[in-house]
C-alpha cells in the first residue's frame, strides 16, 4: 500500500532549497523526503538550483566512485553518473547540493 502523499504548503522546488539549507542532500535523498520520482527530483532540482544560485552560495559535493574513489569534479549535470570513466564500475556515489 502507498503511503498518502502530505498536502504540499510550498511548491516542490522551494522545497528543495529547503532541504539544500538544512543539510546536503541528493536526488534520492530529496525524492524520499518528497515522496516524489528520483527522476522527477533530478529534474526539479536542477531548476532549483538555478533559482538558489540568484540568492545563496550552493556548494556542491561531487559526485565520486566508490570502488576506484574517481571525483567527477567537473560534472555539471544532476543526475547521478552510471558508471566510473577510470575503473568501468557502477558504485557511483551521487553529488551533494547544499547551501549556505
Amino acid at each position: 500500500m502507498a503511503k498518502e502523499p502530505k498536502e504540499r504548503e510550498e511548491t516542490i522546488r522551494r522545497d528543495i532549497i529547503r532541504l539544500m539549507m538544512e543539510g546536503p542532500v541528493t536526488p534520492y535523498d530529496i525524492s524520499g523526503e518528497l515522496r516524489i520520482s528520483e527522476r522527477e527530483a533530478v529534474d526539479h532540482l536542477s531548476h532549483a538550483l538555478v533559482s538558489a544560485k540568484r540568492k545563496y552560495r550552493v556548494e556542491v559535493t561531487p559526485a565520486f566512485c566508490k570502488s576506484c574513489g574517481f571525483e567527477f569534479s567537473d560534472r555539471k549535470k544532476v543526475k547521478r553518473p552510471s558508471r566510473c570513466p577510470k575503473c568501468k564500475e557502477g558504485r557511483v556515489e551521487s553529488a551533494r547540493y547544499h547551501i549556505k
